[in-house]
């Protein structure tokens, strides 16, 4: 495993505490004169964002992009209290390691235990790559030679944002999350250097891509978000939405207990079942039916994704 897997998880757990509050207006925290005194201009391009989101402000902001200090200046002007992002592609690219919190998981690994899966099984290590510290994870930067399309997702929790795409930039830039305000900070490298990436890493990032429907908290639904074990266990199911509910419950379960988990699995979906309303209408037997078909479900698309990255493997010569 590459040395930096400690790393990583160091980091992530810091993820679950909120940063200091910043004081100092993004348009100060973000300081042109630092992009012109230390050089990033000569690599990296920017645009205003919309304060305290990554959402662009500028119409066509791919081909208005810029590292011109002037443009910067004028823009922070024009702009005020705006974040800054930074264009990808064109030989920059961005590992976007994503560690949200949701209800059922508050904190977890998420993305950096896919970033140290990539790593080991590629036999890479990509702790030279400069890493900013971000509202809910990080990203890491590198340069690449060609042509790279962005992946949104690539694989669970992990993002690649490479050609037409853009980044909040750092250091500096403030962005508005669960736990307040958070600034974007450099924790390692520098983004005047910027390492090109191993080419194993970028032939994966071109060659597969996994397939996450199933992941997330449950199969794909088109009703309401889908409460916590915790509350389902409280309150029961929904009248109208028990079978689709226990199915995407059971979905979360074995994904997250694992397949040999029955005991586990089937305790809960017991205790859900007993705290929802309409027994006669919703007897034991649908429950064991959508526990099942989740199982079934999950166990497919497990399959399908180890079937793809083994094809992917021994395609590529490296297993």
């Amino acid at each position: 495993m590459p040395d930096n897997a400690e790393g990583a998880a160091s980091l992530a757990s810091q993820q679950n505490s909120p940063s200091p509050k910043e004081e100092t207006p993004a348009q100060k925290c973000f300081d042109s004169d630092y992009i012109a005194d230390q050089g990033i201009s000569t690599l990296l391009r920017f645009l205003p964002l919309r304060p305290g989101t990554n959402r662009p402000w500028l119409t066509e902001w791919p081909k208005r992009a810029s590292a011109d200090h002037d443009v910067i200046q004028a823009w922070r002007h024009e702009f005020p209290r705006c974040n800054w992002g930074i264009l990808t592609g064109d030989g920059i690219g961005v590992l976007d390691v994503d560690c949200k919190p949701n209800l059922e998981e508050p904190w977890s690994f998420q993305g950096f235990a896919s970033l140290i899966d990539v790593e080991e099984l590629l036999g890479i290590d990509l702790s030279n790559l400069p890493l900013v510290q971000t509202a809910s994870g990080a990203h890491l930067y590198f340069r690449y030679s060609g042509r790279l399309d962005s992946k949104v997702p690539w694989v669970p929790h992990l993002d690649v944002k490479a050609d037409g795409g853009h980044q909040v930039a750092a250091p500096g830039t403030i962005r508005d999350g669960v736990d307040g305000e958070r600034v974007y900070t450099l924790l390692r490298g520098d983004l005047r250097d910027i390492p090109f990436a191993p080419e194993a890493l970028l032939r994966a990032i071109q060659g597969w891509r996994i397939n996450r429907s199933g992941l997330g908290g449950g199969s794909p639904s088109p009703r309401a978000d889908l409460p916590s074990t915790e509350e389902a266990i409280t309150n029961g199911l929904p009248l109208s939405s028990r079978n689709d509910y226990m199915h995407r419950l059971g979905c979360r379960w074995w994904l997250k207990l694992g397949l040999d988990a029955e005991a586990e699995v089937w305790v809960l979906a017991r205790l859900v079942w007993e705290a929802t309303p309409g027994q006669d209408s919703f007897p034991w037997s649908e429950v064991e039916k959508a526990v099942h078909s989740a199982r079934g479900f999950i166990d497919r698309e497990d399959y399908i994704n180890r079937q793809f990255i083994t094809a992917w493997l021994y395609r590529e010569g490296l297993a």
